[in-house]
């Protein structure tokens, strides 16, 4: 009996420990998934204006040099100046001319005397205007010295040489701003956008250092080749010549576009669920039923002030990522503030 009762007590503690062994062990909890917000994608209203920020400046601007070698001797001129048609700005000591100073007088004389000549004989039709010119730069290259004029009624925007500085044939000594051109505001817009402009048509230029105030503005410009690194195509819009505005300003433009059909069969989706945009590319995160997140490609066509018009890519209905995209991966799981 006590041999039964021995049996019967190992059996039991067997039994306890194999069931101890067989327990499962408990499911390890999932950290919850990014906190998200949606939006429905839908129908865009209309082909909206198209928005860029581009940079103010001058119609024409360019930068003014020696056409010789030298030191400069002085400048008269500084950044703001304005300064009048062939007014003296600045003057060089030639270093190309000659160390044999009766050399460098022979044949500033020489220069001279065929100078002399081909106005005499251009005056009476034996001499084309292109050779008197050449005449007229060998005279300013024999010379000692040279002075920079002024090619037209403008400004100085920046002073790039100082006196006593050695210069190379060439090299920048001021960037000149002609007043008499206008005022543009240079920007980029993406492929897509470019094609629903025309030259002609209005924009609405702000500069945010006047309170953001409208000026009316028009393309004048659209550019033939898009930027090899980015693919955007550079337009021009022309806006009042007024003094308060200055060459380097940054100024937001919002142009009204002209209607096509691509931009009326477009979607809108929120600015900031477009990531990584390059011209008329991005990409966006659609979420689906199961609360998964899917990277997506798109095309897009500009920017209006509701959002970015999508042509290519998305389905009307879909719900895209407008806010904390950038904490999410391809395939995960995401919360969805509200809801969803």
């Amino acid at each position: 009996m006590r041999q039964l009762a021995a049996f019967l007590g190992i059996f039991a503690l067997a039994a306890s420990l194999a069931g101890c062994g067989a327990r499962a062990p408990e499911a390890r909890e999932q950290p919850p998934g990014p906190l998200v917000e949606v939006v429905e994608i839908s129908a865009a209203a209309g082909s909206g204006a198209v928005l860029a920020s581009g940079i103010v400046g001058y119609k024409r601007e360019a930068d003014l040099a020696f056409n010789a070698p030298g030191v400069v001797a002085f400048m008269q001129v500084d950044s703001g100046d304005r300064v009048r048609r062939g007014q003296s700005l600045a003057a060089l000591r030639r270093t190309s001319v000659g160390s044999n100073s009766d050399e460098a007088a022979l044949a500033r004389t020489n220069a001279e005397r065929d100078l002399a000549r081909a106005e005499r004989l251009h005056a009476e039709g034996f001499v084309s205007d292109a050779r008197l010119e050449d005449a007229r730069l060998a005279v300013e290259r024999a010379r000692d010295s040279s002075t920079l004029t002024a090619p037209a009624d403008g400004i100085i925007l920046r002073r790039l040489a100082e006196p006593a500085q050695s210069v190379g044939a060439g090299t920048p000594i001021l960037a000149f701003g002609e007043t008499g051109s206008g005022i543009v505001v240079r920007a980029p817009v993406a492929s897509g956008a470019v094609a629903r402009l025309r030259v002609g048509d209005f924009a609405q230029v702000r500069v945010r250092e006047f309170g953001g105030a409208a000026r009316a503005g028009r393309i004048t410009r659209i550019g033939a080749q898009g930027d090899r690194s980015t693919g955007a195509f550079e337009i021009e819009i022309a806006v009042p010549n007024t003094r308060d505005l200055h060459s380097g300003m940054v100024a937001a433009v919002e142009i009204a576009a002209t209607r096509n059909p691509a931009a009326e069969t477009a979607l809108l989706a929120p600015t900031l669920s477009l990531l990584d945009a390059r011209a008329d590319q991005g990409v966006v995160f659609v979420v689906d039923a199961q609360g998964v997140a899917r990277r997506r490609s798109v095309r897009t066509a500009g920017i209006t002030q509701d959002g970015v018009i999508v042509i290519e890519g998305l389905a009307p209905g879909e719900r895209v990522i407008a806010s904390g995209a950038a904490y999410v991966r391809d395939g995960q799981t995401v919360r969805i503030a509200g809801g969803g």
